[in-house]
């Protein structure tokens, strides 16, 4: 009975060192991964994402809130953003996905429409609309505000 004690003791050291063996492989297999990537406040960032962010302004320099905002990537591919009550708006995107022809349609109210190349964007600078030229009305804009919604937001 004593044997078989012993057979039995040992064969759970030896189960439970592969057990401990294969937890620590997953731990430094796992770890070695997310080394990569960088942590963007809550949120986990890939080293070869891209963030666009700007403000969305007036001529007058006054933050404009909900301004709808649609990038397009290439013809088949396009994001939406909304900018907040301060004018803020961002987006996270893989570079890659990033073309020459790649651009911003901005549209709100009021104001004219905004294109904008992505290349000639710099981060955190202020895009200003104008009022002059062919003005967006409210319906217009409503109907943008909408059917950008069928875009991704990643």
């Amino acid at each position: 009975m004593l044997s078989n004690f012993k057979s039995f003791i040992i064969f759970k050291i030896k189960s439970m060192r592969k057990i401990i063996i294969f937890c620590l492989s997953f731990v430094f297999l796992t770890s070695c991964k997310s080394g990569n990537e960088k942590t963007d406040g809550d949120a986990v960032v890939s080293s070869d994402l891209r963030v666009i962010r700007g403000k969305i302004v007036d001529s007058k320099r006054k933050s404009l809130g909900y301004v709808a905002i649609k990038l397009y990537l290439d013809e088949n591919d396009c994001m939406n953003a909304y900018s907040d009550n301060e004018g803020l708006f961002e987006f996270k995107l893989d570079e890659l996905r990033v073309k020459d022809q790649s651009h911003f349609e901005i549209v709100y109210q009021g104001y004219a429409t905004k294109l904008l190349s992505v290349r000639n964007f710099e981060n955190d600078k202020s895009i200003i609309l104008s009022k002059k030229g062919d003005v967006v009305s409210v319906t217009d804009y409503r109907v943008f505000y909408e059917s950008i919604k069928s875009c991704s937001r990643k």
